[in-house]
């Protein structure tokens, strides 16, 4: 009895591996037709993207949506401007592109944005896209504080020593005149001191940088007013003082050295001198 159990047992395991062989089998196969699909899909969409048809696909999709849109009606009737005073209407016109009638959506509002803002006069501009007709742009324009004498020409700075080299307008013909290669830079900072003393300020005509270190002053045309390096607003305070006082004038004073601190130096004008080398004489 016991030999016949032992072959029983025998031939049962020998029955049990050939499945699980078979079937270990076709795992192994069915994972490597996986994995050798999963490689083929990459390699077919890496040679796709290189030959940039999922971009062919999106931009004429794209372009078969803004034609339709057109259909549908939404098309630019009008392209409203806010904001622009002294920006050239052509420069304006040629940055935005725009058509009548074309598909409002063909228009990339980015793109109208940074070429607006290429303009000299533009500081910042907005657009905005209002369907179903309608572009609406708004600008800020820059605001001139002086004007730069430059290889004899005229320039407007802004407040943050930005040139415009646009042709200046008469308009700003009051602002006063910098003179200098570093002097649209250096400007906003000598003019937005000179605000703090309006005795000062209203009688300023130019200001010349010496050596990119120190302003020089013209006052009323006429008047030359050497300003330090250091301590500038020391100095101004004095020169301030000397108006309100009415200790220096036109008529009188042809050029005031400020360069010494606790030191005012002064020069007679010529007519000034002239009077008093005659009234010494008449003594």
């Amino acid at each position: 009895m016991s030999p016949i159990i032992s072959r029983r047992k025998k031939n049962t395991g020998r029955t049990n591996m050939r499945p699980n062989r078979s079937r270990w089998q076709r795992r192994n196969i069915k994972g490597i037709f996986v994995s050798f699909f999963i490689g083929f899909c990459l390699i077919v969409g890496i040679i796709g993207y290189l030959l940039e048809y999922p971009q062919k696909a999106y931009a004429y999709l794209g372009q078969k949506t803004v034609v339709l849109s057109g259909v549908l009606g939404l098309k630019i009737d009008e392209v409203f401007v806010e904001g622009r005073q002294h920006s050239p209407q052509d420069a304006v016109l040629n940055a935005v592109q725009a058509k009548r009638n074309h598909p409002i959506l063909a228009y990339d509002l980015e793109i109208i944005r940074k070429n607006l803002e290429k303009i000299d006069w533009v500081k910042s501009a907005t657009v905005q896209r209002r369907l179903p007709n309608l572009i609406y742009i708004q600008m800020i324009e820059r605001k001139p504080i002086a004007l730069w004498h430059h290889q004899q020409n005229f320039f407007l700075v802004d407040q943050e020593g930005i040139v415009i080299s646009t042709p200046v307008i008469s308009y700003f013909r009051h602002l006063p005149v910098v003179v200098g290669t570093d002097a649209p830079v250096r400007a906003p900072q000598i003019l937005a001191t000179l605000e703090k003393f309006p005795k000062v300020r209203e009688k300023l005509s130019s200001l010349v940088r010496i050596r990119q270190r120190r302003w020089d002053l013209t006052l009323d045309n006429t008047i030359q007013v050497k300003l330090p390096e250091d301590k500038v607003e020391d100095a101004l305070a004095r020169l301030s003082l000397l108006i309100e006082q009415k200790r220096i004038s036109k008529e009188e004073t042809s050029m005031v050295d400020l360069r010494i601190p606790k030191q005012i130096i002064l020069r007679l004008s010529k007519a000034a001198a002239v009077r008093l080398k005659v009234k010494g004489k008449e003594t």
